[in-house]
């Protein structure tokens, strides 16, 4: 019965020694916060929309802007880009930049129109799904996050593009829409 006990007793002393180790180190490591919506970080949203236009056939080239009233830390996109019908071919995107250089008409020559590897200063690209539209799907929506802990910046006074590019391949005038709605802090 003593041995028993001394073997419980030596237990205890070692499973609080590594308690009060483990308590240590832990205690030693940053510690993960959450932020307050008081620290004003509160989610904002604004829209960037072409409304809906008509292209005939061919390409079609704009842009549409806002001015930043305060520093936008961009946290997240919602794209819409909208067609008349689906069919082929038709080419549809768009993408965000703080260049006022709408860069769709130096990416014309490509074969689809897209923006070449290793473009720099545009993000949010949106493009539509060639087999999307042969299916007959006229709209594609989708989210765009940015990874967490990190943010794209337009500072307060800078423009904020949306440059868009349509190639109406299919011999008669169909209508277009591109949207854009802009989640910030």
């Amino acid at each position: 019965m003593r041995k028993s006990a001394a073997v419980v007793v030596v237990l205890m002393v070692l499973i609080s020694t590594a308690v009060l180790a483990g308590s240590a180190v832990l205690a030693q490591q940053p510690r993960i916060r959450a932020v307050a919506p008081s620290e004003g970080r509160a989610l904002k949203t604004i829209t960037l929309n072409t409304g809906p236009y008509t292209v005939g056939p061919g390409a079609d080239r704009r842009s549409v802007s806002i001015v930043a009233d305060q520093d936008m830390h961009i946290v997240s996109l919602s794209h819409f880009t909208g067609v008349q019908s689906g069919s082929f071919p038709s080419d549809n995107g768009h993408v965000l930049s703080t260049s006022p250089d709408n860069l769709w008409e130096e990416w014309a020559d490509a074969p689809t129109g897209m923006e070449p590897t290793g473009t720099k200063g545009y993000f949010g690209y949106c493009g539509r799904d060639y087999y999307a539209e042969c299916a007959g799907i006229g709209d594609i929506m989708w989210q765009e996050l940015i990874p967490a802990g990190c943010y794209v910046l337009v500072r307060q006074g800078e423009t904020l593009y949306m440059h868009t590019y349509t190639g109406n391949g299919t011999g008669t005038p169909r209508a277009y829409h591109h949207l854009v709605r802009v989640y910030y802090w």
